[in-house]
């Protein structure tokens, strides 16, 4: 009930407001410009399409363990975000371009990508039964002025006890791997989900409204 209630809503989001900027919308003054998604990602892919405009989407081509992982995990994602949008920017000549990372925070644990099917039991036996923290970095990256916004969004989601043996039969369906924290709450990783607090999208992997907000202060920026 508790995924149903989400998808409604999700599917119902409004994701573009129309804040007017002198005497153009937001959606007007961004009408012309090429959207670049720094991301092969399929979910990133799916909710950019959200936001209703023309884009293009390019592999980042970052190793994400080239970052400092000795920074405060908000830091961390918004520090790889950034490396990823600043790494398909410098390619383009006229667009804007869109990096995000998402990462798992559990008992001061951080758990992205799990590295085989062994990597992915480890982190769902950690997070079964508990709360932890969903957190997205997000950097928009204009070129060729080079100007650029960062930031972060957080969600709680908190697990049901699941005994081990559907755990280790969720691994072997594969559906973990390629996943932050080794489970997707869009797929058959929702069953595991007791209740989030917070972004539905962030989860999944792009938090839109983090990303609409940012927009709106993009385009404020650009024209004040």
């Amino acid at each position: 009930m508790l995924i149903l209630k989400l998808l409604i809503s999700y599917a119902g989001y409004s994701c573009f407001s129309h804040v007017v900027i002198g005497r153009l919308s937001q959606r007007e003054v961004y009408v012309n410009k090429r959207f670049i998604l720094a991301s092969s990602s399929p979910q990133r892919i799916e909710l950019f399409k959200l936001l209703g405009f023309l884009f293009d989407f390019v592999p980042h081509g970052i190793d994400e363990n080239v970052c400092n992982r000795n920074l405060p995990p908000s830091e961390f994602v918004q520090a790889l975000a950034s490396l990823k949008a600043g790494n398909v920017a410098k390619e383009m000549k006229d667009a804007i371009v869109i990096g995000a990372d998402t990462i798992i925070l559990h008992d001061n644990n951080v758990y992205g990508k799990p590295k085989d099917t062994n990597d992915a039991k480890r982190m769902l036996s950690f997070l079964n039964n508990s709360v932890h923290e969903v957190l997205s970095g997000v950097c928009i990256k204009e070129m060729p002025s080079g100007r650029q916004l960062v930031g972060v969004a957080r969600t709680k989601v908190k697990m049901k006890n699941t005994p081990v043996d559907e755990l280790e039969r969720y691994v072997r369906s594969g559906e973990p791997m390629g996943k932050a924290g080794a489970y997707a709450i869009q797929g058959r990783g929702q069953k595991f989900i007791d209740e989030i607090d917070g972004s539905y999208s962030n989860v999944v992997g792009l938090p839109l409204e983090l990303l609409q907000k940012m927009l709106t202060e993009f385009v404020k920026n650009e024209y004040s």
